[in-house]
C-alpha cells in the first residue's frame, strides 16, 4: 500500500495516481491498464494496455492538449 501510494502514470502530464486492479494498476484519470507479474508492477509505456477507444497514446485524454 505505500509503494502504490507513492506511484504516478508514466503517460499522465499530471502524474495522476494508479490504482490497483488485481493483476494490473489502472490510471486514474486515463484508466490505462499497467500489468502486474509476480507482484512486480510494469510501467514501461510499451506493455501498457490501452482503454477501449484509443488506438494509440496520442489519442488519450491525458495527452490531448
Amino acid at each position: 500500500p505505500d509503494l502504490l501510494a507513492r506511484l504516478r502514470c508514466p503517460l499522465a502530464p499530471s502524474r495522476a495516481r494508479l490504482e490497483d486492479a488485481g493483476d494490473a494498476l489502472v490510471c486514474a484519470m486515463c484508466r490505462v491498464r499497467f500489468p502486474v507479474r509476480e507482484g512486480i508492477p510494469s510501467l514501461l509505456p510499451e506493455e501498457a494496455e490501452l482503454p477501449p477507444g484509443c488506438a494509440a497514446v496520442g489519442d488519450l485524454p491525458c495527452q490531448k492538449p
